[in-house]
């Protein structure tokens, strides 16, 4: 049976959509084989027409989400901000009571601030931070130094001095971390 091209592009768009499989969109449409839709398919290339629709739908969701929370952060940092001014006020009038309050608003303002901007906001977890970077660094520096040594560009005893001067200078550094030479 021969169907208009109304009814094809109507199958066309529930399949593209995801609207069901090849028999429900048939049934939906009084389409008496099921087939059809498939020959249809494959005959006009909706396959790749579909992945297409999903790639730009997926961008424009994930678009539409990192604005969100863009937005969200925004809005959090300029409460977490408004709370350090408030902070700031009520320490400067210096009465006993509210410098406590004013000193919590400023310490909840600091944090909060730092948790938007994605910074830690406690020592320890500046400490595992700076500790993870210490570690990656010297990663990096003995991958530097082997390829250094496989060219021929630096031989093993300068590898050493360097390698020593390298962890000297880190465990001088103004944290407390200790890289082996």
């Amino acid at each position: 049976m021969a169907y208009g091209r109304d009814i094809m592009l109507q199958a066309k768009a529930l399949w593209i959509c995801g609207a069901g499989t090849d028999a429900q969109i048939a049934d939906r449409l009084g389409i008496k084989r099921a087939e059809t839709i498939g020959e249809w398919r494959r005959n006009e290339g909706w396959d790749i027409e579909r992945q297409h629709v999903q790639r730009i739908t997926d961008e424009r969701v994930a678009q539409a989400v990192a604005e969100t929370i863009t937005e969200m952060n925004a809005r959090h940092l300029k409460e977490y901000q408004l709370l350090q001014t408030k902070g700031v006020q009520g320490l400067k009038e210096l009465t006993p009571k509210t410098a406590g309050e004013a000193m919590s608003l400023v310490d909840v303002g600091i944090r909060g601030e730092r948790l938007v901007r994605g910074e830690p906001t406690e020592v320890r977890e500046v400490r595992a931070l700076m500790q993870a970077n210490v570690q990656v660094l010297e990663i990096v520096v003995a991958d530097v130094i082997k390829a250094l040594i496989d060219a021929g560009r630096m031989d093993k005893r300068l590898a050493k001095a360097f390698a020593d001067e390298f962890a000297q200078k880190v465990n001088a550094a103004p944290f407390r971390f200790t890289v082996e030479g």
